[in-house]
């Protein structure tokens, strides 16, 4: 319970407002590392990626390859839909972390066209979370490219993380003990949510 206040705590000092006002005048190093920023100091954004990871991980061995393609044209696709985008698209992915979570703690499988839908819609809410309020390309490229690397870092940690324990010990209690950390982000996502809706994170 400890570790599920502190991680909560933390996700919940984090305002998303700071988030996206990137540095004009910044360097190239510095455009790619606001970009990156973006993505893993803003809980909204991180945590349904990190959802997304798990849920991949538990659904099938190498499950985020088979989903990368979705993945990466689900952002493309974010990147050009964030300039219509308005602010409840936040609200909306994080409801779509809360869900992702939920299904990959508690389904014992998923078919495999809910985890690519779940994959492209993920990064599509990422990327038109992150550029939400920037007209399309306002911003520099290597920010946008900063923003696809955070994304797929992030995902990639939370899958390649868990499927290693998975491959390495194969034992029943390692598969739950990662839908236990999914049902934590979930959890943490669900306060967030709450938060959102009535102005509280603000």
């Amino acid at each position: 319970m400890r570790r599920i206040a502190v991680a909560t705590g933390a996700a919940l000092a984090a305002g998303p407002a700071w988030g996206h006002a990137f540095e004009a005048g910044a360097d190239a190093y510095g455009q790619f590392v606001e970009g990156v920023a973006v993505i893993v100091t803003y809980p909204g954004i991180l945590l349904p990626v990190l959802a997304l990871g798990l849920l991949l991980s538990l659904w099938r061995n190498g499950g985020l390859p088979r989903a990368w393609p979705v993945f990466l044209g689900g952002q493309a696709v974010g990147i050009f839909a964030a300039s219509a985008a308005g602010p409840g698209v936040a609200t909306a992915f994080i409801g779509l972390g809360v869900a992702t979570a939920a299904i990959a703690a508690l389904a014992p499988s998923i078919p495999g066209a809910l985890a690519l839908v779940l994959a492209g819609i993920t990064g599509l809410g990422a990327l038109g979370v992150a550029l939400e309020g920037h007209g399309l390309f306002e911003l520099p490229l290597l920010t946008h490219v900063g923003l696809i690397f955070g994304t797929n870092l992030a995902a990639a940690l939370a899958a390649g993380l868990s499927q290693y324990a998975l491959d390495r010990v194969q034992a029943d209690w390692v598969r739950i003990g990662w839908r236990v950390v999914a049902s934590w982000i979930g959890a943490i996502l669900v306060l967030y949510f709450a938060f959102e809706v009535t102005g509280g994170v603000n």
